[in-house]
Order: C-alpha cells, then structure tokens, then sequence
C-alpha cells in the first residue's frame, strides 16, 4: 500500500468561507454543481475534492495507504493579503489537523500559511503543528533566486526547531488577477502557464535548495518539490558541462541535487526513471497531484517505470516514511 505525498484537499468549513466571498477566489454555483471562481475559474467544486468519505474510497480502489493533504497554492487562497489569508489557512489547518488525529492512518497534513506575512507564517506553523500537522507548502515563486528565498528564513527557523516538512509547490507569491489567466486557445496559453513556465519555476527552485546556502542553517527540515523538480532531470547534464566550462569549484551539480525530495506528479513512467537516474530513487516519492490529475494514472506510471524493485518500494513507501517518521 502507497503513499501519497501530493494530494489536495478543501474542507467544508474552509468551502463555506469561500462562498461567502463576493471575489476570487471563491466558491459559487454553477448549474446543478458548485465552481471556483479565481486562479483555477471553471474547476468544478465536487466530491473528489471535498467529500472526503469519497477520497477514502478511492484511495482504497487504487491501493493507497495515506496521503498527504495540502492547500494547493494555485488555488490563489494562501497568496491573498495576510488580512484575507490568514482565517482561510486557519480554517485549512484546524480541519485538517482534526481529519488527521480522526483518520491517523489515512492522513497526514501539510499546513496553509498566509503567504504575504512572513511573521504571520512563523506563528500559524508553529500553531498548526501544534495540532498535529507535519510542516507546511510553500509557494514555488518565492524560491526562485537564494535572495528570493531569503524571505522565508524565519518560516525556515521555526520549521527547523519543529523538524517541519516543507513541500514546495506551484504557486504565487500574490494573487494572479484572474483576466491575466484566460486561456489563449490558438496559443496554447493553459499549456504554456501550468506546464512550460511551472515547471521551470521549480527547475529554479531546485537551483535554490541544492546549489546554494539557503537549507545549510536548516538541517533538521525535510524539503519536497512537486513534479520531480521541474525540468532538471533532463537538464542535469547540461548543468555538468557548463559547470565544467566555468571551472567552478566544488562537486558537480549532478553530485549536488540530493538536498530535496521530489515527487512522481510528472505523469509518465519515462520522467520517473530520469528521475531516478538523475536524484538516485532514495529522493523520490510518490505523489499523484489528487483530485486535480488521476490518482490511478500516476500509480500505473511508477508500476511501469523501468527501475528496479527495490526503488519502486522507496518511491511509494519507504521515502515517505523516512520524511515523516518521528515528525
């Protein structure tokens, strides 16, 4: 049985503050079903997401052991101003601590902090971890240059004293306005903004957590990056030669990317097994991006991976027990 390092969730209490929102992001009703209305307009609002029941039984269908719950920073709820954020996190985090110590075995949960504040985010993961949630997710635009990254050290300070897992994901550092969303069909616009520009934010991130300073005063933290790190496992060794070409000192970044988990919610088995060759299979977890992709679709990509047996069973349970045990 697996388990699932990148999942998504929004609680009911959480989903009542969003209805009563007169702007985005917020929940509204669209024909005989609910939809959001923000960063992700046209969502629908549904019991993959919400109905946890529903998730539990789907979880079992497809083999999984637990998730790991988080507030998906692409929903546009945590980079809100402090003012805004921080009752929507507070609501996220005191459901999602309640879940967990009810359903123990089947959840763990990340922690939602107000983004614009980062006092304010120090004291809510020290209160939510407090009730039981393991760390926290963090927006992937505020990691994207070690001076960027600079502004979560105290965040980074608390996580360390609390042994925090942190779990980087898509998402902005303030709120996108919605017209700047509206998908260009002819230009591949949707394509370009969730899958090109995403995914080299989190190459950047990777640039930040392996090859800089930023974790050396922050050793006791756990650091996970969604969608196995952007594009570095197909760019690593080209990072080689140009650090070859620079006659930098100090190890190759190919011998230097082993400072983060990475998670499987790239979708096909050929990116899973360049991840393996490129972080080794002991930097891999499972995470299948539910409800927002298909839970069953990612488990089917890692079974059909060319890796060895041995790194399948860490990719789907022992990295993930050794992120979370004692935590």
């Amino acid at each position: 049985m697996a388990i699932d390092c990148h999942a998504h969730w929004i609680p009911p209490g959480l989903a009542e503050l969003l209805r009563r929102r007169r702007s985005g992001p917020r929940i509204e009703r669209a024909g005989e079903g609910e939809r959001f209305v923000g960063a992700i307009t046209g969502r629908p609002f549904d019991a993959a997401l919400a109905d946890i029941e529903f998730r539990m039984d789907l979880m079992r269908r497809c083999g999984l052991a637990r998730q790991v719950l988080s507030l998906a920073g692409l929903f546009g709820i945590d980079s809100l101003p402090a003012e805004e954020a921080a009752p929507l996190v507070a609501a996220f985090n005191d459901e999602a601590a309640e879940l967990c110590r009810r359903e123990p075995e089947r959840f763990i949960g990340l922690a939602a902090l107000p983004v614009a504040d980062p006092e304010r985010m120090g004291r809510e993961l020290e209160r939510a971890q407090a009730l039981g949630l393991r760390g926290a997710i963090l927006p992937a635009s505020g990691f994207v240059s070690l001076e960027g990254a600079r502004r979560f050290e105290a965040v980074f300070a608390v996580g360390n004293r609390l042994r925090s897992h942190f779990f980087i994901h898509p998402g902005p550092l303030a709120p996108v306005p919605e017209s700047s969303l509206r998908a260009d069909r002819e230009d591949s616009a949707w394509q370009r903004r969730i899958v090109l520009e995403a995914q080299a934010v989190l190459s950047s991130v990777m640039m930040t957590m392996n090859l800089t300073t930023f974790l050396d005063p922050y050793p006791d933290v756990t650091v996970q990056v969604a969608n196995l790190g952007g594009t570095i496992p197909f760019l690593l060794e080209r990072m080689d030669e140009v650090h070859g070409m620079e006659a930098a000192d100090g190890k190759p970044p190919s011998q230097r990317m082993r400072r983060c988990y990475v998670d499987t919610a790239s979708f096909g088995p050929r990116a899973v097994e360049l991840a393996v060759a490129a972080f080794g299979a002991d930097r891999v977890v499972l995470g299948t991006d539910c409800p927002i992709f298909d839970m069953a679709r990612m488990l089917d990509a890692v079974s059909r991976a060319n890796i060895s047996s041995e790194a399948r069973e860490l990719i789907l349970t022992g990295n993930a027990e050794a992120c979370f045990s004692g935590r």
